[in-house]
């Protein structure tokens, strides 16, 4: 069976990163506070008082409902966990069959959500003023359902009372799909991906530029179309929305010359990606510290409802999965649920830097899977890594004994830190954490001279180099090579073939050594080493 970097080198008809699902939160600033709240309302009438923002609400949903009607468009009630995306997506293929753009279907359903409430308080002068405080409740929100001819299939849901929030969804495939057509550009489609392109190079640039402009003029566009709680008068005012980041995602596409290339791929893969939950390999992929109290499931999800699997990483809000599309491209996606979780803000003219960040992630993972895949053992024998060795000097440097449990943590650190390619190097702190993460003991039992005298035993084999003038040091090709190779070796032949040891021969009729054999083909052939 081939390697998994063979099949993404040789196999693969066309490679492209875009964003994919966009979700964003709309708020208007000036009604985040009670005293803000109080000036918007007393444009309208003396006292400012709940009556005033049901009077704007109310008229939303009249203004709302004429519009529907106007444009022969349903207006669904949604019943409670209905899937609504399976509700709406006929409608979306009939207006594309009919070759029509606009609003498509008003979908209202009850949620929860944070408002104004205002609590009566009489003055001394006998009236009644009111306090404002925030309180949960359960109101209307209208989903209005548009299909854009720039972004294609796309909604912006409104709340139904005060401050009137807005949830605004976007697909940057379908926005790619249509840049390409008006382009005149041909291509295949994906379910929500591109399986071929006349022009690679055009798709490659389209998919660069999807960014906060678009997103901004696809929402200035129907906001000033559509009815809304807020008048002209008010947006003149300053009371218009502002937009940030709910959950973006980014992906990393590549399209398999035939579909049994996908299967391979992740039958090469599964067995050494079971790891890459861990801490210190997400805390490498997100370049972020993960320490004890850092909230996240760490751990990787196998997922295969059908005989295509779904491998999943998660950090905090956010995670990185990889999956085949319609059985024919590679998925690597990152889905970001809290920009925060990376460092970076919510508003939306932080959307590149996320869309980087979410590129890097997929790179990193990517390029982990084809350095472990393809790493291989050159240069010395074995017996010079695990036998001591002197220098030029004379100077000992202890042995690295295979099957030695800090041993084989030091190796596989070593190509978890790989994926963070700094120019800079790693030093004692960096690599400490990793070791003692994965031989599950706390920091202070692995002490900082244990990882000195360890240190030392890599460099003296060759495995790291120390950086002139610094404390720091670097992975070594070979390093890379032997940790990788060694460390698969571990994990996918020698510690199976151990435990098959163990295990009496299938019958009496066969021998002790043929069923030695045949247990070692059995296992050589799963940890893909036939090839």
């Amino acid at each position: 069976m081939p390697t998994a970097s063979d099949i993404l080198d040789q196999h693969v008809t066309l490679r492209y990163r875009s964003v994919d699902r966009l979700f964003l939160n709309g708020y208007i600033p000036l009604l985040q506070t009670p005293g803000a709240l109080m000036c918007f309302l007393e444009r309208d009438g003396p006292i400012a008082s709940p009556a005033l923002l049901q009077r704007r609400s109310d008229a939303f949903v009249r203004d709302l409902k004429a519009y529907a009607a106007a444009h022969e468009v349903p207006w669904i009630a949604f019943a409670r966990k209905e899937r609504k995306e399976e509700r709406i997506r006929p409608l979306f293929r009939a207006a594309e069959r009919a070759g029509r753009s606009g609003l498509v279907a008003v979908g209202v359903a009850q949620e929860r959500m944070n408002a104004w409430h205002g609590r009566p308080r009489p003055t001394p002068r006998g009236s009644v003023t009111f306090d404002w405080s925030w309180r949960s409740v359960c109101v209307n929100h209208f989903y209005l359902y548009i299909l854009d001819g720039d972004c294609g299939p796309s909604f912006i849901k409104i709340a139904g009372y005060a401050p009137w929030g807005i949830r605004v969804w976007l697909n940057g495939h379908e926005w790619l799909k249509r840049q390409l057509a008006r382009r005149g550009v041909a291509f295949g489609e994906l379910d929500n991906g591109i399986r071929s392109c006349e022009r690679p190079e055009v798709l490659t640039d389209l998919a660069a530029r999807f960014g906060p402009a678009e997103v901004r003029r696809y929402f200035a566009r129907w906001m000033a179309e559509l009815p809304q709680p807020l008048t002209a008068a008010d947006r003149a005012a300053g009371h218009g929305h502002a937009l940030s980041m709910l959950q973006v995602e980014v992906s990393d596409t590549a399209v398999f010359d035939r579909p049994v290339r996908g299967r391979q791929w992740f039958e090469a893969q599964i067995p050494q990606l079971l790891t890459t939950g861990r801490p210190g390999q997400i805390g490498l992929l997100f370049e972020r510290r993960v320490q004890k109290n850092t909230p996240s499931r760490f751990k990787t999800e196998v997922v295969s409802s059908t005989t295509l699997p779904t491998i999943r990483f998660t950090y905090k809000h956010s995670a990185v999965k990889q999956y085949l599309k319609e059985g024919r491209a590679l998925r690597t996606e990152t889905t970001f649920g809290d920009p925060y979780d990376v460092g970076i803000g919510r508003r939306l003219d932080n959307l590149p830097k996320l869309i980087e960040r979410g590129q890097r992630v997929n790179a990193k993972l990517l390029e982990l899977e084809a350095a472990v895949d393809d790493a291989r053992l050159a240069g010395p024998e074995l017996t010079c890594l695990t036998r001591p060795v002197r220098d030029e000097r004379g100077r000992r440097t202890a042995a690295l004994r295979l099957g030695d449990l800090r041993v084989m943590a030091l190796l596989a650190a070593l190509v978890a830190i790989f994926a963070r390619h700094l120019a800079a190097g790693f030093g004692n702190a960096q690599l400490r954490r990793i070791v003692a993460d994965l031989l599950g003991v706390p920091l202070e039992e692995y002490t900082s001279a244990k990882m000195t005298y360890d240190l030392g035993r890599l460099a003296g084999h060759g495995l790291i180099a120390g950086l002139p003038r610094t404390r720091r040091y670097q992975l070594t090709p070979f390093g890379l090579r032997a940790a990788a190779f060694l460390t698969e070796l571990a994990d996918r032949v020698l510690d199976p073939g151990i435990a098959r040891c163990a295990s009496p021969p299938p019958s009496p009729e066969h021998s002790v050594w043929r069923s030695l054999e045949r247990a070692l083909d059995e296992i050589v052939h799963h940890a893909g080493l036939a090839a």
